[in-house]
């Protein structure tokens, strides 16, 4: 056993927790050469391209009159606190993500309950906790399980400020062994948003449990659908109208899919 594999093996027999994922892991890397978040396919690229209109257009496909709110210009007291936090740290976990969007979808969806998968810095969630925060009712629940072999769990939601997180749960579960409990119960929730993870397996298994939650009229939100076409096919199994839109994150372009239910 290499010392990459051995450092792997003790990070997830420190955590009990996550065992069932450990197997899920194992079992993955049997069945394949590769892990399946590193597969990628040209074809949903292409069809995201072919697709693809800006954060804008998007929601004025839903309603013609949503409007657009740009969250870093609206908020850059809360951004320059979350980017100051960030600098701090020697690793590196991504960009905001489109909080533009996701802000704008909730404020103009008027939720109250919003569920997401992934959290990572927090980004995501610090928009839509701004966003919770002129209510008295209203939660957002986060699923994020770390990427294996990587550190700073206690780093989790590091953006968001202390007194924004009355409203927040964070579940620290991957979303297989977090995601059913919500189904059981029969949660309901305005608005979703995906960014966990981004195999095709993954989102196939997520989605269509995560759409049973969704109230009519809510919305779906899905990352990187570029990766492979678990979103595209999502649709077309629910007979869905997908909105394709082309994001920039740190001036990288991602393309982020909408259902509406």
């Amino acid at each position: 056993m290499n010392n990459h594999r051995l450092k792997i093996l003790i990070w997830f027999l420190v955590r009990p927790s996550l065992y069932k994922q450990f197997v899920r892991e194992i079992l993955s890397f049997v069945k394949r050469k590769e892990h399946p978040t590193l597969s990628r396919s040209k074809e949903a690229l292409v069809w995201c391209e072919e697709n693809a209109c800006d954060e804008k257009s998007a929601l004025l496909k839903i309603n013609s009159n949503w409007e657009y709110h740009d969250f870093n210009k609206e908020f850059p007291d809360l951004v320059k606190e979350g980017f100051e936090i960030i600098q701090r740290f020697d690793f590196n976990w991504g960009g905001q993500g489109n909080i533009s969007l996701n802000y704008s979808l909730a404020k103009n969806l008027n939720a109250r309950n919003i569920i997401e998968t992934g959290v990572a810095y927090g980004w995501s969630s610090l928009c839509l906790l701004t966003y919770l925060r002129h209510f008295e009712e209203g939660s957002l629940v986060s699923i994020d399980m770390p990427f294996w072999g990587t550190k700073h769990e206690d780093k989790i939601g590091c953006v968001i400020p202390k007194e924004m997180r009355r409203k927040w749960k964070l579940i620290r579960l991957p979303d297989r062994d977090s995601i059913p409990k919500f189904v059981r119960q029969k949660s309901s929730f305005d608005l979703c948003h995906y960014d966990s993870d981004k195999s095709y397996s993954g989102k196939t298994w997520a989605l269509p449990k995560l759409w049973r939650l969704i109230k009519k009229g809510g919305v779906l939100i899905c990352d990187d659908i570029n990766d492979n076409l678990a979103f595209k096919h999502f649709c077309e199994s629910q007979n869905i109208e997908p909105i394709v839109v082309e994001t920039f994150d740190s001036q990288i372009v991602k393309y982020v899919g909408i259902a509406i239910k």
